[in-house]
């Protein structure tokens, strides 16, 4: 698959179109702030749970010997479950006993209110994890609406593969969009299977590419995974392990690639580009040397003045054939149209 000609995606006449408005950006925020109280939700319950439980205590060390609060009372002393794990019952005693001494003897006859806050701390980093992973998340679930909205409103068929079923289902059966693994439909009489997260083993490394002569080029050792890959595969190709690792090898099945960024933070908007024009060169070098030529193309949330320079500099050369700021429904919508027309 070659592309002809520089293709201007519809909704972007110059880089500014490309840029986040300040209207998306609080946008966001409001959104992630409500899923971060989501995910804080758990971590409170749990934190209440653990001080209403020690509260029977009459004094701080008599939650050593208590029941039913153990595996609370070791994550506020700071013992995850791996380094928990790694400790035996006298260790851990130990350690139990010196955050006793430390952190709630002081305390006297607030103790309990205490150790829930020290739970509290010690979640800080699991719930920072959950919410860097909530963006990769919360994209992959807006870009996949759009998808089964350009469907449903086409009046194509559609068909989701579910990696909670581990099967294809029709999309009107999918029960959480979360789950999409890929999707499948026909353009024309032709298969395409779009798929989240695909290793790629034809990509291989700046250190790769550069050590090569012409005759080497070839399948790079392990692959990237990208975002999303649009396919000339049928359904049952995708779904049978074996197929789908062997036909990921051959060049001529890859469409379109492109990088998906769901980060909303303008502070990090800016690396995360630099991360996946990275990438896209990569992709477009080793691709250049099987002599394969995919259309490549991004979509994200924040996008800031410098990366939107960039961004439309590569559509301008052809680097680049699409490109769209996810919060503008219009540039979204034209380019999941666009991708599934291909």
């Amino acid at each position: 698959m070659f592309p002809e000609t520089r293709l201007h995606p519809q909704y972007l006449t110059d880089s500014q179109t490309l840029i986040t408005t300040p209207a998306a950006k609080r946008a966001n925020s409001v959104v992630a702030e409500l899923e971060k109280n989501r995910l804080a939700d758990e971590f409170v319950r749990d934190a209440r749970t653990l001080r209403i439980k020690a509260e029977r205590a009459t004094r701080p060390k008599d939650l050593l010997d208590m029941q039913g609060i153990q595996a609370g009372f070791l994550t506020a002393a700071g013992l995850g479950s791996k380094t928990d794990k790694a400790l035996d019952a006298v260790n851990r005693r130990a350690i139990l006993r010196e955050f006793v001494e430390v952190a709630l003897e002081p305390k006297r006859g607030d103790f309990a209110t205490e150790l829930a806050n020290q739970y509290m701390l010690a979640c800080g980093d699991t719930i920072r994890e959950k919410t860097h992973k909530l963006n990769r998340v919360w994209a992959q679930r807006k870009f996949s609406e759009y998808v089964i909205s350009e469907f449903r409103v086409s009046g194509r068929q559609l068909q989701c593969f579910s990696k909670r079923d581990t099967r294809w289902l029709p999309a009107d059966k999918l029960a959480d969009v979360d789950d999409v693994r890929a999707f499948a439909w026909t353009t024309g009489y032709m298969p395409r299977v779009l798929a989240y997260n695909l290793g790629v083993p034809l990509i291989r490394t700046e250190e790769e590419i550069a050590g090569e002569t012409a005759g080497d080029a070839g399948v790079a050792r392990g692959g990237k995974n990208v975002d999303l890959c649009l396919l000339n595969w049928t359904p049952d190709e995708y779904s049978a392990r074996t197929q789908r690792l062997r036909m990921v090898k051959d060049a001529q099945h890859y469409i379109a690639l492109g990088e998906l960024k769901g980060g909303i933070d303008p502070a990090g908007a800016d690396e995360h580009w630099k991360t996946a024009s990275a990438h896209l060169v990569r992709i477009r070098r080793s691709f250049l040397g099987l002599q394969a030529q995919p259309y490549l193309f991004f979509i994200g949330n924040a996008i800031e003045a410098s990366m939107a320079g960039e961004i439309w500099g590569m559509l301008e050369s052809g680097e680049l054939s699409n490109a769209a700021n996810m919060t503008d429904d219009r540039q979204a919508v034209s380019l999941v149209a666009w991708l599934c027309a291909l």
